[in-house]
């Protein structure tokens, strides 16, 4: 469904879920760490107010506290509290925490573990502080949730504090306040870059996508390249290979047809002209030699031509045959000692076979014997030897400005001459997965080799 959404709209699905997942996330992750913080903030300022009240004297306030007075404020937290001196209660706004039962409880649960653990230690130690006894906790009373610290230093010497949790809610609130003031600040800041980088990013994209569209008006001329390295700077050189590839094959047909209009024109013209001469009687039966003639090297060229187009439709779905070669170049040249005068050598070691269609591989052998034949002064040499195909004629060598585009369809060669039968040639043998190539002989003449 996203994938029916441009680009923008899909960034922008695709960034709110994530702002979801991300939000969710920290909020959890922030009252998890805010709560702790703020409750070991708690412990630490009761610690500190537990921690004045040695045995030797009062609360915190400095004075005897009254069971019924409130609770004691200091800074921005309230506190009450129970201190025991030699026994001696002093107590401050204790009720408005905890009730009577619930601090007897309390109290004694504290005392069984100081009894276990430290009962041996304050006999063999006499600093107060360093065996006195400590712990911290929360408790849902049945007044309220309450945090506490007592310090018990004997069952006649102890201190107990409580807070409920107002310090802790307001601590919580303030620290979690400044975290999503910047969590928002930076969400702010993340959208902003994402609107530039989106809207750069899509641009691109633009501009790729307006390339390609102008592509044809311009003849594929334009020229648009992408100068980053990510992947739309790939895409946009992967596009500019295909320009290229395109314009030279623009180039290239267009050429061939100019060439294929000329090279259809001259047989034509050459039959109309008999055949015109003919019907004003200037030329007797004589004329029909000529155009008979004409018309097998038309039929020819259009065969070459369907050849050619046949190659496209190619299909690897059919499975490749196992070709005899040796039967191949045996039948062409039965046909071809027919035409020429030219001596045909043949040598052979032993049979060899090709993947490929036999229909497709004699047009290949006599294509290139053909073109031999045009070029030979006296010689065309056939050679297998060890599933390298080797044709050889003595004519003149290539020029080697035609030896790279040799096989090019309708590529003029140095002699003015051309067609496509070599063009056939090489689509053939690169289609059954074989090389070719050609060279001129440093002896003289020119070789084609067809090989694995």
């Amino acid at each position: 469904m996203i994938k029916k959404l441009n680009i923008s709209s899909q960034l922008f699905i695709i960034f709110a879920s994530i702002l979801l997942f991300a939000s969710c996330a920290f909020s959890i992750i922030t009252l998890v760490f805010v709560n702790n913080v703020a409750e070991e903030q708690v412990f630490a300022r009761l610690n500190s107010y537990v921690g004045i009240m040695r045995p030797d004297r009062e609360g915190p306030g400095g004075e005897s506290s009254q069971i019924d007075s409130g609770p004691l404020e200091l800074k921005d937290m309230e506190v009450g509290y129970l201190h025991v001196v030699d026994g001696t209660k002093n107590t401050r706004g204790i009720q408005y925490y905890i009730t009577e039962e619930e601090l007897e409880s309390l109290v004694a649960s504290h005392f069984e573990e100081y009894k276990e653990n430290y009962n041996n230690n304050n006999n063999q130690n006499n600093d107060e502080f360093s065996s006195a006894y400590t712990s911290k906790g929360n408790v849902k009373t049945s007044v309220e949730k309450v945090f506490y610290v007592i310090r018990i230093f004997d069952e006649n010497n102890y201190s107990i504090v409580f807070t409920d949790t107002s310090y802790s809610n307001n601590l919580i609130i303030a620290i979690s306040m400044r975290l999503i003031i910047a969590f928002f600040i930076l969400l702010l800041l993340a959208i902003c870059v994402l609107m530039i980088w989106s809207g750069r990013f899509v641009s691109r994209i633009n501009a790729i996508q307006n390339h390609i569209l102008s592509l044809p008006k311009s003849k594929y001329k334009n020229v648009y390249i992408d100068n980053s390295k990510d992947e739309l700077g790939k895409l946009s050189l992967s596009v500019d290979s295909m320009r290229k590839e395109i314009a030279l094959n623009e180039a290239t047909k267009q050429e061939m047809l100019q060439n294929l209009s000329h090279d259809f024109k001259t047989p034509i013209a050459v039959i109309k002209s008999y055949a015109e001469a003919m019907q004003d009687n200037v030329l007797g039966e004589e004329a029909l030699k000529t155009i008979i003639e004409q018309s097998d090297i038309l039929k020819h060229k259009v065969e070459r031509l369907l050849q050619y187009n046949s190659l496209e439709y190619l299909d690897k779905s059919k499975p490749f045959e196992d070709v005899c070669m040796n039967e191949i170049i045996t039948e062409v040249v039965t046909q071809y000692r027919l035409q020429t005068s030219l001596e045909i050598e043949v040598e052979i070691d032993g049979e060899t076979f090709y993947k490929g269609y036999k229909e497709n591989w004699y047009t290949v052998v006599s294509n290139i014997v053909d073109n031999a034949k045009r070029y030979a002064k006296t010689k065309i040499k056939i050679c297998l030897k060890k599933d390298i195909l080797t044709i050889f004629n003595d004519g003149e060598p290539i020029d080697e400005q035609f030896v790279k585009s040799s096989f090019k369809p309708y590529e003029k060669g140095s002699k003015g001459q051309f067609g496509l039968g070599m063009s056939i040639v090489q689509k053939t043998v690169y289609f059954f997965g074989y090389n070719l190539s050609v060279r001129n002989e440093e002896t003289g003449g020119v070789s084609f080799v067809i090989n694995k």
